[in-house]
C-alpha cells in the first residue's frame, strides 16, 4: 500500500462510528483522523510486529506422515520433486538451474489451484460438491500462486508456458483426487510443505556465499510493484518475500 501512494504522507478518511444507542435512535460518534507517514509500520507487510532476524530465525518442520494416503502422496510428491529436479538440470550444475527448478516446481504447484478453478467452474463429480469449501480455499489462493510463477519467469527471462500445459497437469491431480480424495488432499499439503524447504534452501545458499550471481541479480519489475520494493532491490528480496508468503499460507 504504501508504494502505490502519491503523497508522502497518507491520511485516513474520518469514520463515522454507532457508539451506543439511546432507546432506538443512535448516536453518532465521530473517529479521529488518523495520518501515517510512508514508512510507518503499519503499512510493513506481511509482519509488522516480529523483527527480521526473529522472523527469519525460524524452523518449520513438518510433521511424519502417518495414515496410507498420507505416506502415498509424500512419495508421490517427493518422486515429481526429484524428476522436475533431473529435468531442469539441477543435480548437474546447481546454480545455474536454480530459477529453472523454481519455475517447474512452481508450475507442479499451481496444478491443485488451477484444477480447483475448474471444478468450480464444472463440477466434474459428487466429490467436488461434497469439498466445495476446500475447492474454493484453493482457488482463492491461486493468484498468489500465480504470482509466484511469474515471478520465477521474469527473473529468469522467460515466457510462462502455453495454458493447455496447465490444464494436463491441472487434470492429472484432478484424476488423483477424484479417486482418491485424501491422497489428493496430502498431495497439496505436502507440494507446499516442499516449497517452503526449497526457497529455504536457496536462501541459506544465498547467505552462506554458494550463489553469488544469482543474490546480486536485480529483481524483477513484476516482484517491484508486487511487493512495494526499492528499485534497487535483489533477487534475494524476492525470493523472501515468497518464502513468507508460503510460510503464511502454511
Amino acid at each position: 500500500m504504501a508504494a502505490r501512494a502519491t503523497s508522502r504522507m497518507i491520511q485516513a478518511r474520518p469514520a463515522a462510528v454507532f457508539h451506543r444507542r439511546r432507546g432506538f435512535v443512535p448516536c453518532l460518534v465521530e473517529a479521529p483522523q488518523l495520518t501515517l507517514s510512508r514508512d510507518a509500520p503499519q503499512w510493513e507487510m506481511p509482519h509488522n510486529v516480529w523483527a527480521p532476524d526473529s522472523l527469519n530465525g525460524v524452523r518449520v518442520t513438518a510433521m511424519q506422515p502417518h495414515t496410507l494416503a498420507d505416506r502415498m502422496a509424500y512419495v508421490a510428491t517427493r518422486a515429481i520433486q526429484e524428476v522436475l529436479d533431473l529435468a531442469s538440470g539441477f543435480k548437474f550444475h546447481r546454480e545455474r538451474a536454480w530459477l529453472k527448478r523454481l519455475q517447474l516446481l512452481e508450475m507442479a504447484a499451481t496444478a491443485p489451484f488451477t484444477f480447483s478453478r475448474m471444478a468450480l467452474e464444472r463440477p466434474m463429480a459428487s466429490q467436488t460438491h461434497l469439498d466445495r469449501s476446500w475447492l474454493q480455499a484453493l482457488s482463492q489462493q491461486s493468484k498468489q500462486a500465480v504470482t509466484h510463477l511469474s515471478m520465477v519467469a521474469a527473473a529468469r527471462g522467460t515466457v510462462l508456458t502455453t495454458p493447455s500445459k496447465w490444464n494436463g497437469m491441472a487434470y492429472a491431480f484432478g484424476m488423483g483426487y477424484l479417486l482418491w480424495p485424501r491422497f489428493g488432499k496430502w498431495c497439496v499439503d505436502h507440494s507446499q510443505e516442499a516449497l517452503i524447504r526449497v526457497y529455504a534452501e536457496l536462501l541459506e545458499e544465498m547467505d552462506a556465499g554458494e550463489l553469488p550471481e544469482l543474490r546480486s541479480m536485480p529483481a524483477p519489475e513484476l516482484a517491484i510493484q508486487h511487493y512495494g520494493l526499492s528499485a534497487r532491490a535483489s533477487l534475494r528480496d524476492v525470493i523472501e518475500k515468497i518464502h513468507l508468503d508460503d510460510r503464511l499460507l502454511r
